[in-house]
Parts: structure tokens; C-alpha cells; sequence
């Protein structure tokens, strides 16, 4: 045990010193705050500005009517009670004024005010709108959806208001039957009715599965290559004159381990440190989509449980695949047949979130190279029954104990084979004889 610990230690030292380590772990949390915080911010900076606009139509009640939804939509009454610096990013200012002869050169003179820079677009709607219901909006930026489907809403609207008034219908029924509707979703499961949120509910669990899926996967590699560069320097030669290869492989896979929980501990600290912040700007990006997104406690205390479950089972494969080549081009040859698992859990997480509890979730989360990852995923979407959960994790631990039988056999004989890479036929012959 003391030289496994020996081990442990040299691995968990000699890379976290290293500036690959240091740099990698203090640059991901500034990655994403460049990819969460940056377009948020630039989208707030877009909105800044007031967009002129003209819209033009010979019936002046639908123009006019087009008009005042515009200005509504830049200080709509879901706006009014966020402060300023709440209020959701992309969202323009509209400076609308209304023509109502429309001519061809009237068409000409507002095209040329658009290229000149004049104005930012106009809109142009024919006398047959509103039984067409379409329209033409010029526009100088044709990228700019948030303010052409801002645009639209209003036209949209303001036909609507037309017709049901042309059906009787008076301006405030009007304006509750295009009224905008609040939908509260209710989450059911065995420990009760919680309010829920339909993208929170979906962003959460794949946030979950990415960063198991990519940790899982990363430090595999590590292993991997680790073995691979002692291989081919030779170091493990010396190495095996002091320790048994069991206690090389075990000291190594868990030492990498351990590096990839510490690097994931920063960055949950960091992310509890920003997390105001983080949380705020999430709000002004998807508004109130997120609102009642959370991870429960049992997310939380299960993370760990299933890290190392599926790192060790990853690790195991990785470390007979660095012992069976001999450089990393070789590597790669091998690496599909080990990664295809982890590719179908991205593959069928969609599915899954959706509906935690069909038999595919099941089997899936029992079946060891996937359960690590989808019964953590259906553990943060819907909690299952507890014996579920157990028995995932008896089996991922009985598969791992012969998963680490079988490794240690072709580790044994492989990291000290060098030359041709063994045949099929040569590694069951490892497995038999070691």
C-alpha cells in the first residue's frame, strides 16, 4: 500500500506543477466567462441604440396601430418591474414615425435614407396586407433578426387587431386575447411537487452530463498517455524493478484521478465565487427560463459517486490501450471501440432527459460503460428509485473489479513489449498466461 501511495503522489504532483495544469485550469473558467458573458455583453451594447424606423401604408389606423406595438415592445410590461441592468440584452429602441401615401418615389427617397445611413429601415405595407397578411421591411442590417422579428410581432399584432376589430371585437378585449399567457410547469416526482422550468430542466442536466462526459474522457487520456510516454522512455523498466505492475497501474490511475477532482474543485469554487454574477448574466440572456432551474442535493452528492466510477472504468481501458501500443498514432486506432460508449450517452441524452424512466434509460443506466453517465443524468432530471441507483452501482463496481482484473493481466505483459503492435490472438494469449 505504501508504494501505491508513493505512486499516487508522484502522479498527482508532477502534473498539477506542471503550467499545462495551472494554465488549463485558470483559463477554463475565463473561456466561459468570454463565451457566456461576452455575447450577453455585446448584445447589451447592440441594444444601446434607438432604431428609426418609418412605416408606410395607406391605411393609417394599421400603421399607426403597428406604430404603438413597436414603442410597447421597447418598454413592455414584463420590463417595467426589472431594474435596468436586469432587463434582457438585444431588445432596441424604436424611434417610429408613419407615412401613409405610399409611392413609388417615396419608395426610392426611404431606400436611399436607409443606404445612406439615415435611416436603420422601413417598412412597406400594401393595401391587400391584411387579408395577405404580409409585408416588406427594408432594413440596413438584413443580420439583425432580433429587430426584423420585433418588427414582424408588431405587424403581426396589428393585423390581428384589425381583424377582430373589423368582427366587433373593442380595443381592450383585443388586447387581452393577444395578451401574452403564463404557463407554470410543475415537476412530479417521489419526493413531491416542485415548480419547475422547462429550459432549466433541460440545460441543467446536460450542463451535468458535458462536464462528466468531458472530464471522463480527458483524464482517460491522460492515463493513457502516461503509460505510453514511460513505455517508450523506458522509465517503466526501473519502475517495475521497485513496484508490481498492479501497483504501477492503480498508483497511476488513481493519481490521475485525483488531479481531475482537483481541477474540478476549482472550478467549482470559482464558479461559487462568480456564481452572482454568472447567475445574473444567465437571467439577462435567457430572461426568465432559468428561474427555477437548480441542482438538487442529491446531484450534488452523487456527482463524486459516479465521477469515479466512470473515470476509473475509462481509466482501466485506456491504461491496456497505453500498454498495448507503442505511440500515440497507434493510440488513436484504438481509441473508437472505447469512446463509442461515451459518444452514444451524448447521443440518446436528449431522449433521456426528456423521459428519464423508459426502458432504454434503464438498461443504459445499468449497462457499465454507459450507467456511470446516464443514471447520473436521469439522478438530475428525475430522481429514480433507490434500488435503481444501487444497483447501478453494484454493478459498475463488480465490472470494474473484473474490468481491473483483466487490465492488470494485459498491462502486465504489454508495457514491457515494444516493436509490431500485438494481434488480437497475442493479447488473449497475455490474458491467459499472465
Amino acid at each position: 500500500m505504501r508504494k501505491i501511495l508513493l505512486i499516487i503522489r508522484r502522479e498527482y504532483i508532477v502534473r498539477v506543477r506542471t503550467k499545462a495544469f495551472v494554465i488549463f485550469t485558470m483559463l477554463m473558467p475565463l473561456l466561459v466567462g468570454v463565451v457566456v458573458v461576452l455575447p450577453s455583453k455585446l448584445l447589451m451594447m447592440q441594444s444601446g441604440g434607438t432604431k428609426h424606423i418609418v412605416i408606410v401604408a395607406a391605411d393609417g389606423t394599421l400603421a399607426n396601430a403597428m406604430k404603438s406595438e413597436l414603442s410597447a415592445s421597447s418598454a413592455s410590461v414584463d420590463d417595467e418591474a426589472v431594474p435596468a441592468d436586469r432587463k434582457k440584452p438585444g431588445k432596441p429602441e424604436f424611434d417610429v414615425s408613419v407615412r401613409t401615401a405610399p409611392t413609388e418615389a417615396l419608395r426610392q427617397q426611404l431606400t436611399t435614407q436607409v443606404r445612406d445611413g439615415k435611416l436603420d429601415g422601413f417598412a412597406w405595407i400594401e393595401a391587400d396586407a391584411v387579408s395577405t397578411r404580409r409585408a416588406i421591411y427594408y432594413s440596413r442590417n438584413a443580420g439583425d433578426f432580433i429587430e426584423a422579428s420585433l418588427v414582424s410581432r408588431a405587424l403581426r399584432f396589428a393585423l390581428s387587431e384589425r381583424q377582430l376589430a373589423d368582427h366587433g371585437f373593442s380595443a381592450a378585449e383585443t388586447k387581452s386575447l393577444l395578451g401574452p399567457v403564463a404557463l407554470d410547469s410543475v415537476h412530479i416526482d417521489r419526493q413531491g411537487a416542485n415548480q419547475s422550468n422547462g429550459l432549466g430542466a433541460v440545460f441543467l442536466p446536460y450542463l451535468l452530463l458535458a462536464a462528466i462526459y468531458a472530464t471522463v474522457l480527458i483524464y482517460g487520456l491522460y492515463v493513457m498517455r502516461s503509460v505510453i510516454e514511460e513505455k517508450s522512455s523506458r522509465v517503466v523498466e526501473v519502475l517495475l524493478g521497485s513496484v508490481t505492475p498492479m501497483q504501477l497501474m492503480s498508483g497511476k490511475i488513481i493519481g490521475v484521478g485525483a488531479v481531475g477532482l482537483t481541477q474540478i474543485g476549482i472550478w467549482a469554487a470559482a464558479s461559487a465565487i462568480l456564481g452572482t454574477g454568472s447567475i445574473a448574466m444567465a437571467h439577462r440572456v435567457v430572461g426568465e427560463n432559468m428561474k427555477d432551474a437548480h441542482i438538487s442535493t442529491a446531484s450534488l452528492m452523487l456527482f463524486p459517486v459516479f465521477f469515479i466510477l466512470g473515470y476509473a472504468t475509462y481509466a482501466c481501458l485506456y491504461a491496456a490501450i497505453g500498454a498495448i501500443v507503442n505511440s500515440d498514432e497507434e493510440a488513436q486506432q484504438l481509441q473508437f471501440p472505447v469512446t463509442l460508449p461515451l459518444v452514444l450517452c451524448m447521443v440518446f441524452a436528449a431522449a433521456i432527459i426528456r423521459d428519464p424512466n423508459t426502458p432504454l434509460a434503464f438498461w443504459l443506466s445499468m449497462f457499465p460503460l454507459t450507467s456511470p453517465i446516464i443514471m447520473y443524468v436521469r439522478v438530475a432530471v428525475s430522481m429514480p428509485p433507490v434500488w435503481q441507483i444501487a444497483t447501478s452501482v453494484a454493478i459498475s463496481l463488480a465490472s470494474l473489479y473484473g474490468l481491473v482484473w483483466l487490465t492488470s493481466r494485459i498491462y502486465r505483459v504489454g508495457i514491457l513489449m515494444y516493436g509490431k503492435r500485438p494481434t488480437l490472438a497475442e493479447i488473449l494469449k497475455w490474458i491467459r498466461y499472465a
